[in-house]
């Protein structure tokens, strides 16, 4: 069976979004808001994939959210694994170019957490960090990225 290449997918979508083609599909959820997308970012436009893994680490995209506002909260499974993708797309008029960057994520929510993911695209430089919080604690941890190669040791 064929994987598509969500990095390939990633920057596909953001090049529709960039050339104003809504054709997109866009992430839509009736889930509680328990992800928050914190974005600091400068002269690119930044995406956000979402795909739900399967028990053998397949992808179901699910859909995107445009980044273009600094605080996004949305809602995502909890006990099922997500992978997200972080697109950043620029382009030059002057220079005739293009380029995108991507930061993937794979990760396991689980019920009584939310999530945040701080992203950043500043003279050049992106970073994405990804924080769990205890919602009866208060207690926020930075998590590790597991790699969606990988994605076998979630779901055990």
């Amino acid at each position: 069976m064929a994987r598509l290449n969500p990095t390939a997918l990633a920057f596909f979508c953001t090049a529709l979004l960039l050339d104003g083609c809504s054709a997109i599909k866009l992430y839509k959820s009736e889930l509680p808001q328990n992800l928050e997308v914190i974005s600091m970012v400068e002269s690119v436009e930044a995406t956000l994939d979402i795909y739900r893994v399967g028990n053998q680490c397949e992808t179901e995209y699910l859909g995107t959210v445009v980044l273009d506002r600094d605080i996004l909260k949305l809602g995502i499974a909890t006990g099922q694994a997500s992978y997200l993708v972080v697109g950043f797309a620029g382009s030059s008029f002057w220079g005739n170019s293009s380029s995108y960057t991507s930061y993937d994520i794979t990760l396991l929510p689980r019920k009584a957490h939310r999530y945040e993911i701080a992203v950043s695209y500043i003279d050049e430089i992106y970073n994405v960090d990804l924080y769990e919080i205890n919602q009866n604690t208060g207690e926020k941890r930075e998590l590790t990225d597991i790699d969606l190669q990988n994605c076998r040791q979630l779901n055990s």
